[in-house]
């Protein structure tokens, strides 16, 4: 009987730590998939901006109402500059569950490499949701397609984006970070974008 019971715990330990390997292997992945989520949508408006000679913005919701919390930091949707005013081209795409915009990154990283400009802030009516504008941060290209500073130097170049995976505890207004899961990658002056696993490590480029 001791043996049985003494194997029953081995068995036990066994499978808790297997169910750890795999959430942390199950929050990688969704990190990943966010990443490669949001390059496409810096892509799209990349392209929108050139095809239409018009700035483009990549949005990403900002408003941490509790009615909002399924979107907060985690939806990201196209807007491209009409006469003066936003509009919206995308139909918006929400970030896999548990992953979220890291904005304590994307400081990180700017701070890294401190001649690249940041993000700036707005407000905008949102697909699904058009009875009430919402705040938002936003990356902005230009007519040509570079990707500029959208806070208070237009004459920065290029700017890092960093997702974050964590959980959104029910009185939290801000996501919290489980580990170092953090990934991202960085829009340079030419255009192209680097990835990168950890925001203080970003090797820069011309």
């Amino acid at each position: 009987m001791v043996e049985i019971l003494a194997v029953i715990a081995v068995i036990a330990i066994l499978m808790s730590v297997a169910a750890v390997g795999i959430q942390k292997m199950d929050q990688g992945q969704a990190t990943s998939t966010a990443l490669s989520v949001s390059e496409a949508i810096f892509d799209e408006a990349r392209s929108a901006a050139v095809g239409r000679g018009a700035r483009a913005r990549v949005l990403i919701h900002n408003d941490p109402a509790e009615d909002q919390r399924a979107r907060y930091l985690r939806y990201l949707a196209v807007a491209v500059e009409v006469e003066g005013s936003w509009e919206i081209i995308s139909r918006g795409t929400t970030l896999p569950s548990g992953v979220f915009f890291d904005v304590v990154g994307v400081q990180t990283a700017t701070s890294s490499v401190p001649d690249i400009g940041t993000y700036g802030e707005m407000t905008i009516a949102l697909p699904g949701d058009k009875a009430s504008p919402k705040a938002c941060y936003y990356y902005e290209f230009n007519a040509e397609g570079l990707c500029v500073d959208s806070g208070n130097d237009a004459s920065l170049p290029g700017a890092a984006f960093v997702v974050a995976g964590g959980v959104m505890p029910p009185s939290a207004v801000e996501p919290k970070v489980q580990g170092n899961n953090r990934a991202g990658f960085v829009v340079w002056r030419s255009g192209r974008s680097s990835l990168f696993r950890n925001p203080e490590h970003i090797t820069p480029s011309n």
